[in-house]
């Protein structure tokens, strides 16, 4: 019966990561796909070349960034409701929670620092909606690069 109660309480606080989770994806989906809109239509007037290209590439760093952040939301309250944590790092919670975002966004993983628990949960779904906008990104450069 202990053991039917633990597997309740796992799998609730997998949920709930996931909802976590949910609310990251979207919210980076919503702010990179408003970016990138943005953009393309802002490039248009400065009539191709290298100055839209530099716009291109610093407004998809901006959208990453932004991308990152909603993230590092996510393991702060995925933390602050106990689901897990990070372990390895020295600096203040909120750049750590930041580097590491950054360090899930773009698929890296170096491993300095470590989520434990159901954190990892968040981290690998973290770097799956990376490769995702990374592609969405890499489409919007290579079609204003055609051009």
């Amino acid at each position: 019966m202990v053991l039917m109660s633990e597997l309740s309480q796992q799998f609730m606080a997998l949920l709930i990561q996931l909802s976590v989770a949910l609310l990251a994806i979207i919210a980076s989906a919503i702010s990179h796909y408003r970016i990138l809109q943005y953009l393309t239509k802002f490039i248009v007037r400065l009539r191709n070349g290298a100055r839209g290209l530099i716009v291109l590439f610093c407004g998809i760093a901006a959208s990453q960034l932004l991308a990152a952040l909603w993230f590092t939301f996510a393991f702060k309250v995925s933390i602050a409701i106990d689901l897990g944590n990070l372990k390895g790092g020295s600096l203040n919670q909120f750049i750590e929670l930041f580097y590491f975002s950054l360090i899930n966004l773009t698929t890296l993983g170096l491993g300095q620092i470590e989520a434990t628990s159901h954190l990892r949960f968040l981290a690998g779904i973290e770097a799956m909606t990376g490769f995702l906008l990374v592609s969405c990104s890499a489409s919007v450069l290579i079609k204003y690069m055609k051009h």
